[in-house]
């Protein structure tokens, strides 16, 4: 399962038709959602947690022990998850999300976290703000921070410019820049995407770090891994790359909008879809190698994006919950 994170704040205002109990969802402002089964767990502003068992339709509010606001979730199996947000808080259930017990918080260190992911269910990571890393190492029952110095990649020393070898440079001083999303490769590569247009992977299960070359000096919100070399990296006003060599390069892709973007799946038919600000949603029927724009009619801003079933997508963002039958269709 991959861990999700939302980038933007939202109020989210919840679709009647769709929320039972529609007035807990506007305070699940900075909401983040994970998908087991045919659960979704959405957490935000104020400590908040959501659980709906029938794909979005009605939402139930569980007890937690902070009012921090949350803005990452991750479960390892159906049981066990972890959310994690401002103050550093970090919690954990074993019971599917309906109980909580705080595990981690360091409210003095003034950085959020911002993703949460974990390759097995002893070892997980926490990423933030201003470098933040915290690390565990007994399935989240203690953290400590790490200090995050990634080495550099650095070109063949023919000055070739169509790859780079695995020669790199250390770095003497710490990582300052906000660490947006962690997503993994399907031969277990792992990726994080900051801002300043800084990218990061790790090919040694977290043990050490790249700082890859970087096709533009803005933020990426997140990025999208298609196989084991291939992968999206998205972010502010519509920039969108594709890189062939888990990183290594990349190539513009034309994303027809300079809206800001968000979120990305991978449909069960196939098809890459990006969602992002005024209602932007791309759709690729080539894997990632072309998108056409479908805007939604409200624009609507979506920061997370999920399939609820062959039919129809779930769309989290400034409209509430709201399900299309439109694109997840076609």
């Amino acid at each position: 399962m991959t861990g999700l994170i939302l980038l933007l704040t939202f109020c989210l205002i919840p679709n009647p038709a769709l929320a039972a109990n529609s007035q807990i969802l506007p305070l699940a402002e900075k909401s983040l959602l994970q998908v087991i089964g045919d659960r979704i767990i959405v957490v935000g502003e104020r400590g908040h947690i959501l659980i709906s068992e029938d794909r979005g339709v009605s939402w139930q509010q569980q007890e937690v022990p902070t009012r921090a606001n949350l803005t990452s979730v991750f479960f390892i199996d159906s049981a066990n998850g972890w959310v994690a947000g401002h103050d550093s808080v970090i919690l954990q259930s074993r019971d599917g999300g309906r109980h909580w017990q705080q595990v981690y918080a360091d409210p003095g260190d003034e950085r959020p976290i911002l993703d949460l992911w974990f390759r097995d269910a002893n070892h997980g990571y926490a990423v933030g703000a201003y470098g933040l890393f915290l690390t565990t190492e007994d399935g989240g029952k203690s953290w400590q921070p790490l200090d995050f110095n990634p080495a550099t990649l650095v070109a063949n020393g023919d000055g070739a410019d169509d790859g780079w070898d695995d020669e790199f440079e250390e770095e003497s001083w710490g990582i300052d820049f906000h660490l947006n999303q962690v997503a993994a490769t399907p031969d277990g590569r792992i990726l994080i995407t900051a801002e300043a247009g800084n990218l990061y992977r790790s090919d040694d299960a977290c043990r050490s770090w790249l700082s890859l070359p970087s096709p533009y000096g803005g933020s990426f919100y997140g990025s999208l891994p298609l196989s084991q070399t291939s992968i999206l990296a998205f972010g502010l006003r519509g920039h969108l790359f594709r890189s062939e060599d888990t990183g290594n390069s990349w190539r513009p892709v034309d994303s027809g909008t300079q809206a800001t973007l968000n979120d990305g799946i991978r449909l069960r038919d196939g098809r890459i879809v990006l969602a992002g600000l005024a209602g932007t949603l791309l759709i690729s029927n080539d894997e990632g190698h072309s998108f056409s724009l479908h805007p939604q009619a409200d624009r609507a801003g979506i920061a997370k994006i999920l399939q609820a079933d062959e039919q129809s997508l779930i769309l989290i963002g400034e409209h509430g919950v709201k399900r299309t039958e439109e694109e997840g269709g076609q």
